[in-house]
């Protein structure tokens, strides 16, 4: 009997560690069994997460007012110089146009006479294209007055002012 107490008391030495780790290996699966399943509960559960849109930013430098490319979070549709010599052949446009019907005077010929006006004309119609661009103001579009369409118009106006110059050029006369 003795033997037969001593073999029991050493299996029971050996399987109750045994026993031990076999009792925290099943909590740890479980612990890792509910770890996985408890946010796959919670994120059908919760309402979904509304995109995260980056702040725009409130001013740029000269630097990206004058490049080539807008900058990210513009208010702007186009570039900084497509915008503003868009706005100054628009306006170019209009008055080289007129005055050459008036007066009948091709468009380097005004220019000649009238250059201190024309450039003082440029310097202010360009720093009033810039200074909304610097503060990244929002411009609202209303009825038929969109970015896209200034830029349309623009773009239209580059055209024709390059068309009257070209026209001038080659026939050393006026156009209209």
């Amino acid at each position: 009997m003795s033997a037969f107490t001593a073999t029991s008391a050493l299996s029971a030495r050996v399987a109750a560690p045994k026993a031990r780790a076999a009792a925290r290996s099943a909590r740890r699966s479980a612990f890792v069994v509910r770890a996985a399943e408890e946010p796959a509960a919670e994120t059908t559960e919760e309402a979904p997460a509304e995109p995260v849109v980056p702040a725009a930013p409130t001013s740029f430098t000269l630097q990206q007012a004058f490049a080539f490319t807008g900058p990210e979070g513009s208010n702007f549709a186009g570039s900084g110089p497509e915008l503003m010599n868009g706005r100054l052949a628009m306006v170019g446009f209009v008055a080289a146009a007129g005055a050459e019907i008036a007066t009948g005077e091709p468009v380097y010929q005004q220019f000649g006479e009238a250059t201190t006006q024309i450039v003082l004309a440029i310097a202010l119609l360009t720093a009033g294209s810039v200074v909304p661009f610097l503060s990244n103001t929002k411009a609202e579009n209303k009825g038929m007055w969109t970015q896209e369409k200034e830029l349309l118009n623009g773009r239209a106006a580059m055209i024709g002012m390059l068309a009257l110059l070209g026209y001038e050029a080659v026939k050393h006369t006026a156009l209209l």
